[in-house]
């Protein structure tokens, strides 16, 4: 099996919480590049399945193949997986999950010091070069919280693209901003899928996914019911995810 340009392979995972199945045999794979969104009504597994590709949530079986590391879910997946998957495949949660006593600076520098080991004033070079590709340069030495949601948002893609990781994985991106707001996250999307970063973004919004997506999933109660490149917003496969772009 070829993996060089496979940045993500998916086989047969399956997840349950307690009795409850939540994910049924999913299959997908990504492409270097690539901008997978994962579309779905609430409780269809998306979340779920996101969390997996960076192994915040471990399935029950099945297999996961990121940036060329094979996890086996059959056998035991230990934290320092975990840790070593993480530097590969940055995450950007719905809440942003910046630290409130930290400066925006220091929020982007902290991880890259301790993980990767750079020194401080490499980090804070990368760091100020970032902010500034995603119009933040002035907000630096600001607060978290003295910032607009929007603003927080970018800075929470600013430090997970600190780690130059292969793949970014967004949860709900775009839920609490407004339209302008929302067309600058889909531009930045767009941007980072020409550096060949792949992207899996989790949204329930089918206007912003069809403005982003290379490739789509739909999911209903854990199933995969579609899943093909961005020609399925117009030529959907399936009589459900129709019925699903119509609401």
């Amino acid at each position: 099996m070829q993996y060089e340009s496979m940045t993500i392979q998916i086989n047969a995972i399956n997840k349950f919480y307690g009795s409850t199945q939540v994910l049924h045999d999913v299959s997908f794979e990504c492409q270097s590049g690539d901008t997978l969104v994962l579309l779905g009504p609430s409780g269809a597994g998306k979340s779920s399945l996101l969390r997996i590709l960076n192994l915040l949530e471990l399935p029950d079986s099945g297999s996961l193949n990121v940036a060329g590391t094979t996890y086996d879910f059959n056998h035991n997946i230990s934290e320092k997986d975990g840790l070593s998957l993480r530097k590969k495949v940055g995450m950007v949660f719905q809440q942003y999950n910046l630290w409130p006593h930290m400066s925006v600076l220091d929020n982007l520098i902290e991880a890259p010091i301790k993980v990767l080991g750079i020194t401080k004033e490499m980090a804070k070079q990368e760091a100020i070069a970032i902010l500034t590709q995603l119009q933040l340069e002035d907000k630096a030495d600001a607060w978290p919280l003295q910032l607009s949601g929007g603003q927080q948002q970018r800075v929470a893609i600013a430090r997970a693209l600190m780690m130059k990781p292969d793949v970014l994985l967004f949860d709900e991106p775009t839920a609490a901003l407004d339209p302008e707001i929302t067309t600058q996250i889909v531009n930045i999307i767009k941007e980072l899928s020409r550096t060949g970063i792949t992207q899996v973004v989790v949204t329930h919004e089918v206007d912003f996914a069809k403005k982003i997506a290379s490739h789509l999933l739909y999911l209903e109660k854990g199933y995969v019911v579609e899943y093909g490149d961005k020609s399925s917003f117009t030529s959907p496969k399936t009589d459900a995810f129709k019925h699903y772009l119509q609401h």
